[in-house]
């Protein structure tokens, strides 16, 4: 690039110098004696006109010779052209230039940013302590790692020197330096984030640790104030005050500092004192809690002490007047624990004693709702048991006659539910007697009994449904047996019915003997199907199968009967056919040709066609009776051409006749012509009235 900007330049300053050492032209345009003819006018073609040179303008007469330099147009338009490439191309080196400037200067501000960082943690280097140290010690490597490398980067800017017109190389170099310096500035700010971190937990570590100082003295004085008001000396309060004012001071020693793990060790210092805080709060409401319980319990009592005498409940079997106790006990817990500031404690006691409360009210109800249901439910039981004894009795005969009826896998899984079903109702009615018990009066244990009845009620339910399904399925292997009946009947009908088309129509089949095996098979299934429909144990996959091979076979015998059928039916309706054309046709035309020499041939063909109607060949006798059709067609023109001829005839007749007579001669012949040709005509319809037959 370079070289040819030079080369440019060179070229243009040449003619701008040529231009400025040729002589100006004289004024007038007119050229001496010796002047040499100009060279464009000698090579001009002679039938166009000499264009004028661009030559500058002359000088004026009275200043041939003034001195000034003259620029030809060319000249003129390629310093035009050159000059703005020039500054171009210029604008553009000084632009990669600058671009090299900027990232010198950037790479120096990141240069002072590194080292900047690393001078703010100069002070926690070699005597942080925890999270701290850990963080420092990794950021101050890397710190240094980045000042190595805007280091070196910064180097290869300040001492890099390319020329400012080699644009490639210039623009790999930014483009490099560029990429560099984006990696490197992402790395100081990942690093910048940590340094941040530190530095912002160090300059915000003493007032927060005033401030929780501050709120751990006002905790404490609040704690005391309820010691004074309660007499209650919360050991455990003040405890877990002077461990965190520990903690605190600990985390504060600024010989071994920690920000990091100390802004930790601060925010859990701020939820425990919140905790504290609450729980001083909460002293009253747990003590309004505890003054409160007397009454609470007294309430349950009052509704325990009602439920039993309305409905006469002895107790035997629950005990809510000792989950009472036990809820009196765990209230004066709950105020020891009060007293020593364990307040987690008293939560957990404060939601026992309620819960306690509940229980004894509510086992209580529970007990009167179940003196009450458990009768009913009782009745409701032996009512069922009643029905499913009664369905059961009405169920024996089917259930019997199915296991002898039909095979083992049919019903095998049915009857193993229901003696598991029969075992349990069994169960449940050894166990009545005992649910009355537990129920009655003397005993009382009715959550026992509770118990039991309701297992009873889904088993009963189970029972009902399984009857139900075994009603349904011994109903469905009926019907699936009767429809295999039905369809056996059906099939050997379709059987008999074919057979008995056979035996009307005297059919007559080319494969006899495959006729013949194909009933002698579907009698042997029949015959089989019989056996095993009459027969048990039924086994219905297997009947099925053979039911199907009988009804295939059925009508695919009965589709070969109608198809021969159908072939003897168009066999009878050819033959008629061409019977009825043969004696309409004879009946017509004996008048005019000779018809003995077609009763041979005729006769031939209705024997052959008999005899293949007769053979059941009914194929062969369609394509015989076409041989009919021939004869007839053969008839049909012989007598055609004796018509023709006899026309001719009479036309040649009236020809003759017309041009050698005249007058009454002509009359006369035009008149025997007429005759003539009447009875021509007559003769042509006269066959019509002959014997048809024979």
């Amino acid at each position: 690039m370079k070289k040819i900007l030079l080369g440019v330049i060179l070229a243009l300053g040449l003619l701008i110098h040529q231009n400025a050492l040729a002589d100006p032209v004289p004024a007038g345009g007119v050229l001496s004696e010796n002047a040499p003819a100009e060279p464009a006018q000698a090579v001009q073609p002679p039938a166009e006109k000499p264009q004028e040179p661009p030559a500058a303008v002359p000088a004026p007469a009275d200043a041939p010779h003034s001195g000034k330099i003259t620029i030809s147009a060319g000249t003129f338009f390629l310093v035009l052209v050159t000059v703005p490439v020039l500054l171009v191309v210029l604008g553009c080196g000084l632009v990669y230039k600058l671009r090299i400037g900027w990232l010198r200067r950037r790479a120096q501000r990141l240069l002072v940013n590194v080292m900047s960082a690393a001078e703010k943690l100069r002070p926690y280097e070699g005597n942080a302590e925890g999270n701290t140290k850990s963080i420092v010690k990794q950021a101050d490597e890397r710190l240094a790692n980045l000042t190595v490398a805007v280091s070196r980067r910064l180097t290869v800017l300040m001492e890099t020197k390319i020329f400012f017109l080699r644009f490639i190389k210039l623009s790999r170099f930014i483009r490099d330096s560029k990429g560099e310096l984006k990696r490197l500035r992402a790395s100081f700010k990942e690093v910048r984030a940590e340094v941040r971190r530190v530095l912002e937990a160090a300059q915000a570590l003493s007032p927060r640790f005033q401030r929780l100082a501050d709120q751990r003295a006002a905790v404490e004085a609040e704690a005391k104030t309820r010691t004074a008001e309660l007499a209650f000396p919360l050991n455990q309060t003040y405890e877990e005050l002077e461990r965190l004012r520990q903690e605190l001071q600990q985390a504060s020693d600024t010989s071994r500092p920690d920000p990091v793990g100390a802004q930790r060790i601060a925010s859990q210092a701020e939820a425990r004192l919140q905790s504290i805080s609450r729980d001083v709060k909460d002293i009253g409401v747990y003590l309004n809690e505890y003054r409160a319980f007397p009454g609470r319990l007294d309430q349950a009592k009052a509704k325990v002490k009602k439920l039993v005498e309305e409905h006469r409940l002895n107790l035997l079997h629950i005990d809510p007047y000792g989950s009472l106790a036990d809820a009196r006990r765990l209230s004066e817990d709950m105020l020891e624990e009060l007293k020593a500031g364990n307040l987690e404690q008293v939560r957990t006691t404060a939601a026992q004693v309620s819960s306690l409360l509940k229980a004894a009210v509510e086992m209580t109800q529970r007990h009167a709702a179940f003196r009450r249901k458990n009768p009913k439910d009782i009745q409701h039981v032996q009512k069922k048991l009643w029905e499913y004894r009664t369905t059961d009795a009405a169920l024996a005969p089917a259930l019997a006659r199915t296991r002898q009826c039909y095979a083992q896998e049919h019903w095998q899984d049915m009857w193993s539910r229901y003696g598991i079903i029969d075992r349990h109702v069994k169960q449940m009615e050894q166990q009545l007697p005992e649910v009355k018990r537990q129920s009655d009066e003397e005993h009382q244990d009715y959550d026992t009994a509770r118990s039991s009845l309701d297992d009873m009620l889904a088993r009963l339910r189970e029972a009902e449904e399984m009857q139900r399904n075994c009603r349904s399925a011994i109903e469905q292997l009926d019907r699936g047996y009767g429809s295999l009946k039905s369809r056996q009947e059906q099939a050997r009908s379709a059987l008999d019915a074919a057979v008995k088309l056979v035996k009307q129509n005297s059919l007559r089949f080319l494969g006899a003997d495959q006729i013949d095996m194909m009933l002698a098979r579907a009698d042997s299934l029949n015959n089989e199907l019989n056996q095993r429909l009459f027969v048990p144990p039924y086994r219905l996959g297997a009947i099925e199968q053979h039911v199907v091979r009988l009804t295939d076979l059925a009508n695919e015998f009965a589709g070969t009967v109608n198809q021969r059928l159908d072939q003897k039916r168009q066999a009878e309706k050819a033959l008629n056919r061409a019977q009825s054309s043969y004696r309409s046709t004879r009946a017509k035309v004996r008048s005019r040709i000779e018809i003995r020499r077609f009763e041979g041939p005729y006769t031939s063909v209705i024997q052959r066609v008999e005899g293949h109607i007769a053979g059941g060949r009914y194929i062969e006798a369609v394509n015989e009776c076409h041989d009919i059709d021939r004869i007839v067609g053969e008839m049909k023109r012989l007598y055609q051409r004796e018509i023709d001829e006899e026309r001719r005839e009479a036309a040649a007749r009236r020809a003759s006749a017309s041009s050698s007579s005249s007058g009454f001669f002509g009359s006369s012949g035009s008149s025997g012509s007429s005759r003539t040709s009447r009875a021509s005509d007559d003769d042509d319809g006269g066959g019509d009235s002959g014997d048809e037959d024979e």
